[in-house]
């Protein structure tokens, strides 16, 4: 049986990059767009019963993302914010903290977005209900900048901790990629294509075949990691509620991207999720406060 699922995802994405490869006779470059601010906050896991698990602070989560908001609208200031999955804990599967995670978000003085991760796979119908941009499915698109389009994608499954971008899906974002080639493009997904995502290499090859892609945004994995890849930016983002307790600026202009990493304001709340990393953990590659990456 798995070998005809394989089959299967073999041919669909053969047709979706024969389909692309058509119209890909010319490669339009995307129109002049106006230099822009933006923040992908992933992994908030906001919790008022939890008690800290592993490396995740629940209990102090409430006053870290209040502490974040404060700090983006008094020194910050983007243009806007995509909240990337997780947003609560979730383990009752009835999005409880919700409410107080929209009370908190709503002191925001950006425009914001949200996508899902796996804590909100089991209650997506509850999930979109709150989140102005989704419509009757869990993906969806938006024009934050002129000339420039934002893509969230639904990448959890119920009951796994890894995602995936089913068929539908990409079928839907060769479709969309399609028709606005003219448009900057950023992908905003949970789960990270290079360390996190079940047959990442049908998403791969579909994105790589549309230039207009720049930049790959994603969290779970609550770490920092920037790879480029065929002219676009995959950056992996860590988690305000764990260790190095870092949120992303992005400074994006049309030839590359200028990275603020920001930590929370309390040193001794980063002290304590430094120790409950513990002794296995992987310490990531270190970076530093600014960077700046080219296309």
């Amino acid at each position: 049986m798995m070998r005809y699922i394989k089959l299967f995802l073999i041919a669909v994405s053969l047709l979706v990059s024969c389909q692309s490869f058509a119209k890909e006779d010319v490669k339009l470059p995307y129109k002049d767009f106006k230099p822009f601010k933006m923040v992908f906050l992933p992994d908030t896991h906001l919790s008022f019963k939890d008690n800290d698990d592993g490396p995740i602070l629940y209990k102090e989560s409430l006053v870290i993302l209040q502490d974040v908001i404060r700090s983006l609208n008094q020194t910050q200031n983007p243009d806007f914010v995509v909240f990337g999955g997780n947003l609560t804990n979730n383990d009752d599967a009835e999005l409880a903290d919700m409410p107080m995670f929209l009370d908190t978000i709503a002191d925001l003085n950006a425009k914001y977005y949200a996508i899902l991760g796996d804590k909100e796979a089991a209650v997506k119908e509850e999930f979109i209900k709150d989140f102005d941009e989704f419509g009757s499915q869990t993906f969806w698109t938006a024009e934050p900048e002129e000339n420039v389009l934002l893509v969230g994608l639904d990448t959890s499954i119920k009951g796994e901790e890894d995602g995936y971008v089913n068929i539908h899906q990409l079928f839907w974002l060769d479709n969309v990629l399609k028709n606005n080639r003219d448009k900057f493009t950023i992908i905003t997904m949970h789960h990270s294509p290079h360390l996190s995502l079940e047959k990442s290499d049908l998403f791969l090859e579909l994105i790589n075949l549309y230039p207009q892609v720049k930049v790959v945004l994603s969290g779970h994995n609550r770490i920092n990691l920037v790879k480029k890849d065929n002219g676009k930016l995959f950056i992996n983002c860590p988690s305000i509620v764990s260790y190095p307790n870092e949120y992303k600026i992005l400074n994006i202009y049309p030839d590359r991207v200028e990275v603020d990493n920001k930590k929370i304001s309390f040193k001794q709340i980063i002290k304590k999720a430094k120790k409950l990393i513990g002794k296995d953990y992987k310490k990531p590659d270190k970076f530093s406060k600014k960077s700046k990456y080219y296309f």
